[in-house]
């Protein structure tokens, strides 16, 4: 499994959990080493690559011969713009799964980015319009992803992706399946531990069935709340009571194959 990202806060925390998971990993940086490497136990599948998503050679490079790709990367001041990294880095990643033949391509992206109107988008977009930019790559994925299924040849590979949007992002310790929500729609968000968005990353390809073709938005049960007020109550770290308001869309389940049953495919 390739996580392209992996010294950024979330694809350290994937790269852990498939080391715990006892899986081989190739973690991808621009510097082609992961920065947790003293902490990895003896004995762990892990390569150190370089990749770096504004370069189609090293992208292909690095997903070539991979079961999956994790997309954990996000633009950053010494690693691209929004526009270089969230939009077309992802561009070139999803291109590469496809001559590659890679099965299964997880992104993780952004709760609110299809609400310009949500407080949540407009402050974050205020960082050289990342969440314009995100909403860019995941349409052109969606659509890149529908063409080649669409134009399969004789003896052609069906593909498939997942697209996360996670809620406001935590380094807190991960409270596990049964504490999170996903909904569907971009109408709720709430906050959510890096270590539970890593799972929900690498557990998602378990379930290609249920996961593939969907786009979902996560966060803590206890904290989701409508977009309109969910900036504020991520501010003030406060709980919610997620009947308030209902999408229609949530899941909620014991186990990750519970949790992803009944997505809906994107159109």
């Amino acid at each position: 499994i390739c996580v392209i990202g992996c010294n950024g806060r979330t694809g350290t925390e994937v790269v852990k959990y498939l080391i715990a998971k006892n899986e081989p990993i190739k973690a991808t940086s621009r510097t082609g080493e992961y920065n947790d490497a003293a902490s990895v136990p003896a004995g762990a599948m892990l390569e150190q690559l370089v990749c770096d998503v504004t370069d189609p050679k090293s992208v292909n490079l690095a997903c070539a011969g991979t079961s999956a790709v994790i997309f954990a990367a996000s633009a950053s001041k010494s690693g691209g713009t929004p526009s270089a990294v969230d939009n077309a880095g992802l561009v070139n990643v999803a291109k590469a799964c496809m001559d590659a033949n890679v099965p299964h391509l997880v992104v993780v992206s952004s709760g609110a980015v299809t609400k310009p109107s949500s407080p949540v988008y407009q402050f974050l977009n205020l960082f050289g319009k990342i969440m314009e930019e995100k909403v860019k790559g995941e349409d052109a994925v969606r659509k890149l992803y529908a063409e080649h299924n669409a134009n399969l040849g004789e003896g052609g590979q069906k593909l498939t992706y997942t697209i996360i949007r996670p809620g406001g992002l935590t380094l807190d310790p991960p409270r596990g399946v049964a504490a999170i929500e996903l909904n569907q729609g971009d109408t709720k968000s709430g906050r959510l531990a890096r270590a539970d968005v890593a799972q929900l990353c690498v557990e998602s390809l378990n379930y290609p069935h249920l996961t593939g073709e969907t786009t979902f938005e996560c966060y803590d049960a206890d904290t989701g709340a409508p977009l309109a007020t969910v900036g504020l109550s991520n501010i003030a770290k406060k709980k919610t009571d997620g009947e308030v308001f209902v999408s229609g869309f949530e899941r909620r389940g014991n186990t990750y194959e519970e949790l992803f049953t009944g997505l809906q495919k994107d159109a």
